[in-house]
């Protein structure tokens, strides 16, 4: 799996959401465990710096996007999301 194009793909994605559901009181706050979970990655990625064991909370708001986001056209934001935490954590959040 390609964890940075589903990165990208779902940042596109988060996005999108952001500028439809304008203005900002329509958006979701545990979109922002999102914004930070794909920059948490990118680093990890892009700049070879581990995810720290404080940060970890963030991987955790799948229950809370599925209770936003399920059974909704935004729904993908959800499995893309939950792609990606899986990854992260088959690789002990690029602290091997």
């Amino acid at each position: 799996m390609d964890l940075i194009n589903i990165v990208d793909n779902l940042r596109i994605r988060v996005c999108k959401y952001r500028l439809e559901k304008m203005p900002i009181k329509d958006i979701s706050t545990h979109l922002n465990a999102v914004d930070i979970v794909l920059s948490l990655v990118e680093l990890a990625l892009k700049d070879k710096r581990p995810i720290q064991k404080e940060e970890e909370m963030w991987f955790n708001a799948g229950l809370y996007l599925a209770y936003v986001f399920e059974n909704s056209e935004w729904e993908d934001i959800v499995i893309e999301f939950n792609k990606i935490v899986d990854e992260v954590q088959k690789e002990f959040f690029f602290r091997k």
